[in-house]
This record gives structure tokens, sequence and C-alpha cells, in this order.
């Protein structure tokens, strides 16, 4: 009976030994799933990569913004004599004096002061600014765009001038002379026969001015001349700079550079303007019956060689 005893108790040892072993191995085995979940967290160390593409995207959007940097840098003004067309040219040059005073031809230096670009490229200052705009051909321009301004200042009193800024860069290093064009015909000459009409264009205010060689402060001191008729008559300075016209003069004038005294260098200038550095320019008017009623043009302030 012991000896049977003895053997059901290590027989249900055995089988409980069976049992443990068989239920460990499934534990095990469950377990080798994690070991595996790094494998899961795989997709989690590529996120980075998913990342690259956005980064990627962004980089376009920098190199769209390269056309405005060219945009902001543009140094050719649409106005330059260069830039029109030959038609366009050949437009200008006909409403043009055919040569200078002496006979010779000449060619266009710079036309930065062409107006034509309007208050894109220009910025009006002087006593006059309140009543100045833009006017073209049909209002009285002789090419392209004009200045048109009052016959009188802002304040009503005096006669009428603007000093006027290019936003262009003008080399007027090699040019001999100054060509502009004014339109007196519309005041009234003034009640003093005495008062005679005149008008000037001068270089960084009046740093540069037709006084002559000497810095002459009376009438007759700078040689100058206006086209009328297909021919040049000669004038000088009155009022300082001023050149005197004919009573209500419509059509160019020419002024050389030796006419030109310079307040920066104590003298005349040569038979260029040479190497002068150009902020502005003022256009002055006198002789004329001071109205709001009547107007004056400037157009086409061109340096020639």
């Amino acid at each position: 009976m012991k000896r049977i005893i003895a053997l059901l108790l290590c027989l249900i040892m055995a089988v409980s030994a069976v049992a443990c072993n068989s239920g460990n191995t499934p534990a095990e085995t469950t377990k080798a799933p994690e070991t595996q979940a790094p494998a899961t967290d795989a997709p989690e160390t590529q996120a980075p990569a998913t990342d690259a593409p956005v980064e990627t995207t962004e980089a376009p959007a920098e190199t769209t913004m390269a056309p405005e940097t060219t945009v902001a840098v543009e140094t050719t003004p649409s106005y330059e004599f260069s830039s029109l067309s030959a038609a366009e040219q050949a437009a200008l040059k006909a409403v043009m004096p055919v040569s200078l005073p002496d006979y010779s031809s000449y060619e266009i230096v710079t036309r930065a002061m062409s107006f034509d670009a309007g208050a894109d490229e220009y910025v009006i200052g002087g006593n006059s600014k309140g009543s100045t705009k833009f006017v073209t051909e049909a209002e009285g321009a002789v090419f392209g765009q004009a200045v048109k301004l009052a016959a009188i200042n802002d304040k009503g009193d005096n006669r009428t001038e603007i000093e006027v800024t290019p936003l262009a860069d003008m080399d007027i290093s090699t040019a001999k002379g100054i060509m502009f064009y004014v339109d007196f015909s519309n005041v009234l000459p003034h009640s003093d026969e005495t008062k005679k009409m005149c008008t000037s264009v001068t270089i960084n205010t009046n740093k540069y001015r037709a006084k002559g060689p000497n810095n002459g402060n009376g009438d007759g001191s700078a040689v100058g001349y206006y086209y009328m008729a297909g021919t040049w008559m000669q004038t000088s300075n009155i009022n300082a700079c001023r050149m005197e016209i004919p009573t209500n003069f419509a059509g160019w004038l020419y002024i050389p550079s030796t006419s030109f005294y310079g307040s920066d260098e104590g003298a005349g200038l040569g038979e260029t303007f040479g190497d002068i550095f150009v902020m502005n320019m003022r256009c002055y008017t006198d002789g004329y019956t001071y109205s709001a009623d009547n107007y004056i043009i400037f157009d086409e302030i061109v340096f020639v060689k």
C-alpha cells in the first residue's frame, strides 16, 4: 500500500513538474514580442525623414523672393535716350534743334530730366511745388511728359520756380552744354516793360549756374541761346543767372558749360561739366505778370555733347 501511495506521489510530482515546465514556456514565448517592440519603434526613428520634405518645401519659398530683389536693384530708367525705340528717338530729334549754335552736330548724353517717368522718378520741391503737375503732349509737353506750374509761387506773391530731384543718376562728365524746353506762351507780359521774361536751369540749387566764368553779378556776364524759327539767337543772363527770352517765348534754350560758374570750385567751368554729381536742378522764371490763372511748362532738360 505504501508503495502504491509512494508511486502515486511520484506520479503526481512528475505530472506537476511537466505542467510547470509547460506553463513557463508560453510565458517566455509571450515575452519574445516584447523584445521585438523596438522594431515597432522604427517608424518613429524615421520621423525626421518625414520632416525633410517640409524643409525642402521652404527652400523654394526663399527662391521665389529672388525676383523681388531683382526689381529693387533695377537701375536703368525707362526714359533714358538709349532705351527709346528707333522711332521714338527719331520723334524726339524731330522736335529738337538740328544743331548747336556753332552749327555742329550733337549727341544727347542723358535724358534723366525728361519728366517722362512722372512722379515715380522725380521729387518736386521749391516755392511752387504745390501747383506743379506732370502733363502730356496734348497738354503742352514737347515730347512725352513735362512739368507744368502756375505762374506764381505757392504764397501768391512772387515768381514761380521749382526744384526737381531725379531719382536716377546723371552722368554729365562729357557734356559740353545743357539744352531745355520752356513754354512761356501762357503768361502775361509784366506791366513794367523793363522787366523782361527770363528763365534758367541751375544744378544743385545754385551751386552751378549761368553767371559767367567770373561769377558776374551784373547782366550779360554769361552767354546763352534760344532757338526761334530754325535759328539760334544769342542772349545773356539777367536777374543773376536767368537768360532773357522774347515775350511769350516757347522753344529750346542752350547754355554751354563755359557760361556756368561753380561756387564749389570758385571758378568757371571748362569745355565740359566735368565730374559733377547732380543731386537736383532748379527751374527759374521771371519777368511776367504773376497769376495763378496762367502757367509755365518745362520739358526735356538734357545734357548734350
